[in-house]
């Protein structure tokens, strides 16, 4: 039997998302079992950005449910991950776990190549943002084989199933979960799909989620994208000299420089911070 764990960013219950990564779980195969964790629900605190987790075998020094989610993935066989679309991007819970990937990373040989697909929804033709983008980009970062990815139409619970195209699009992924992964569609980055470029001179493109560059050049039917370099930010051995060697070295730098930082640090202290009221605080 296969495990199969989605992680789920709405908190709605029983909504779209939830919906969609039970119908993609479903084409998995009759040999597979969904498990299923809101990620709204877990006590996943901010990034403190102490650098303590780059420490080789110590942890994050938050106390909450980060390595319960980390367990829970190095268990299964296949990730789902679902998010709605707010306000142009990922639901927020979402960028409190990607802003956790120090410590992700730090275990990248345990998640290595795990397949993944990823689903998003959203209410609003013309809205859809950079949610994919995002979602995309993460799954990637974590190591996660990242097979298919799509945005589903809905702004109402259980309409993302009922849309036109919507249960067979869902199948589709799923079949592709354990099988062969999509191919980059029209628009996207051909190396991490992302849906965003960058045009920092006339006829030149750069993907600025992986890196991946274009020439823009004029040919009988229109613009011609040739792509050249390939973005390497997403291979193992990038994200390992990323993560683990040169954020090292950045820790041993300041270190080096304390007191010369300290000195132009201490010329911004003493500003006013403000906080709600004391009362507001009990209540809560």
């Amino acid at each position: 039997m296969r495990r199969i764990l989605g992680l789920v960013a709405s908190q709605r219950k029983t909504a779209n998302g939830e919906i969609l990564t039970q119908e993609v779980a479903k084409a998995a195969g009759e040999d597979c079992e969904l498990e299923l964790i809101r990620l709204a629900d877990l006590d996943l605190k901010l990034c403190k950005a102490c650098y303590a987790c780059l420490i080789p075998g110590k942890p994050c020094v938050h106390e909450d449910d980060l390595y319960f989610l980390i367990d829970k993935i190095k268990a299964a066989d296949g990730i789902i991950i679902s998010a709605p679309d707010y306000v142009l991007g990922p639901a927020a819970v979402i960028k409190v776990l990607a802003d956790r990937m120090i410590a992700l990373t730090q275990i990248l040989d345990d998640l290595w190549g795990k397949p993944c697909v990823i689903i998003s929804t959203y209410g609003i033709k013309g809205w859809e943002g950079y949610t994919l983008s995002a979602l995309n980009s993460m799954a990637r970062f974590m190591g996660f084989e990242v097979k298919d990815s799509h945005l589903f139409f809905g702004a109402l619970p259980g309409e993302g199933i009922i849309g036109e195209g919507a249960l067979a699009r869902a199948r589709e992924m799923g079949q592709a979960l354990f099988g062969n992964s999509r191919s980059a569609l029209g628009g996207e980055c051909p190396a991490c799909w992302s849906e965003m470029w960058k045009f920092p001179e006339p006829g030149k493109a750069v993907c600025p989620i992986c890196g991946q560059t274009a020439d823009l050049v004029a040919g009988e039917n229109g613009i011609q994208w040739r792509y050249g370099e390939t973005g390497k930010r997403f291979e193992k051995e990038y994200l390992k000299e990323h993560f683990h060697n040169w954020l090292r070295e950045k820790v041993q730098e300041f270190v080096a420089r304390r007191k010369e930082l300290a000195a132009v640090r201490t010329l911004y202290k003493g500003s006013t911070w403000l906080e709600p009221p004391q009362e507001n605080l009990i209540e809560k």
